[in-house]
């Protein structure tokens, strides 16, 4: 019988910046009970998996149901960062302070009043913006095409905000070791983390920052450096995306504190950077002393222009020159089938289920009859004058910033 169980536990505060996490982590775990278990696998879903959570859950349970595998999607830190019909994991658009700066700039270049403008009520300065620019379109004053461009930000449920990987990572381990409690005889397998995009390179994170709990990684389009429009896209004017509307452009935001500003506690400086980035030949070398029996399966387009395939492939062979296996799937035009493979755009229209679909029987073949015990352990990382330490500490899993 499969059975679908959901839990909520505690987990990691935001170590870097000092701020007290006041969520839950949430947990979604899938297995049929009538057989016997071969691997924990996490689905690890990217930016925009909570606009449908039906579609996480279904394919948690499809591949719960066609492989003997124990499945787990993570909640983590910051999950909910699209708009969502699902109640509870919706973020919400909003005009920030930074924002209405902006808008107050556009507003003006448009020879439009700006008396009175604040922070509860931008949205009618939108609409008057709105209407004056289809009114310049309607006297042939503007192009048909034309739209102004104005910044907003998505704000996640339960005062999360973006932290960028670490919080994320750090979540499933800690989910890892819950279910370690609670189900005692998954204790020996193996464990698995996969998915796309921010998926991929959480999965890679969670092998640098935690290795002893990691036995493969299925990566698809991870970024092996940091794309900074996600972390400080305000400060580079960088949207992380745009909505687009008859006559307004929104460029779109998430909710975060980090910034560039040298003298504001919340500066992204140079050691924030160093420990999010998988693309160090110091840290790799690390990781390799704590396991180098991880094996790592990749794919990346070749012309993937968010996420850098040269990047992807250094990253790749140092994983192989360190002893690490790895299987890497640079994509080209002539592995576009139409079904796996779609394109050549970031992801390459690989979808989560079918990436694990195609590579878990291969893996649980090569993973059956090794032993995978749970181990305690500890690795630090120097990023500058800083020192990360991530380390076991019994049923918990932290980060120590010296």
């Amino acid at each position: 019988m499969l059975i679908n169980q959901t839990y909520f536990i505690d987990s990691c505060d935001d170590v870097e910046l000092n701020i007290k996490r006041e969520s839950k982590l949430e947990y979604r775990i899938t297995y049929d009970d009538s057989k016997q278990m071969k691997a924990i696998v996490f689905m690890i879903g990217g930016y925009g998996t909570n606009m449908s959570m039906p579609i996480m859950d279904f394919d948690r349970q499809y591949i719960a149901s066609k492989f003997d595998v124990v499945v787990v999607s993570v909640i983590y830190w910051c999950f909910s960062i699209r708009k969502s019909e699902s109640i509870g994991y919706s973020a919400e658009i909003a005009v920030l302070e930074d924002n209405l700066m902006y808008l107050k700039k556009v507003l003006e270049n448009h020879g439009l009043s700006t008396y009175g403008l604040n922070l509860n009520n931008a949205g009618d300065f939108i609409q008057k913006l709105d209407a004056h620019v289809q009114h310049l379109k309607d006297t042939g004053k503007r192009e048909q095409d034309y739209k102004a461009t104005i910044g907003v930000t998505f704000i996640p449920p339960n005062n999360e905000y973006q932290n960028y990987g670490i919080m994320a990572a750090i979540d499933h381990i800690n989910a890892l070791k819950s279910i370690m409690q609670k189900f005692p005889q998954f204790q020996n397998l193996p464990k698995i983390y996969g998915g796309g995009s921010y998926g991929g390179y959480l999965s890679l994170l969670i092998s640098k920052i935690a290795p002893w709990h990691v036995d493969v990684v299925l990566d698809n389009s991870g970024e092996a450096l940091l794309l900074l429009q996600y972390i400080i896209g305000k400060d580079l004017n960088q949207a992380e995306f745009i909505i687009y509307e008859r006559n307004i452009q929104f460029g779109c935001f998430l909710k975060t504190y980090w910034n560039v500003n040298s003298n504001s506690p919340y500066c992204f400086k140079n050691e924030n950077y160093m420990i999010r980035a998988l693309l160090n030949p110091t840290h790799l070398t690390l990781q390799a002393q704590k396991n180098k029996n991880i094996k790592y399966i990749s794919y990346h387009s070749s012309t993937d222009s968010m996420s850098s395939a040269k990047d992807k492939t250094q990253l790749m062979q140092i994983y192989k020159t360190l002893g690490y296996e790895v299987d890497f799937n640079l994509i080209d035009e002539n592995k576009i089938d139409g079904r796996f493979v779609k394109h050549l755009n970031h992801s390459g229209g690989i979808t989560m289920r079918s990436l694990f679909q195609k590579e878990l029987p291969r893996l649980l073949e090569n993973l059956h009859g090794k032993n995978f015990n749970l181990k305690q352990d500890s690795i630090s990382y120097p990023c500058g004058d800083k020192v990360f330490t991530f380390k076991d500490n019994g049923n918990k899993f932290d980060l120590e910033i010296i």
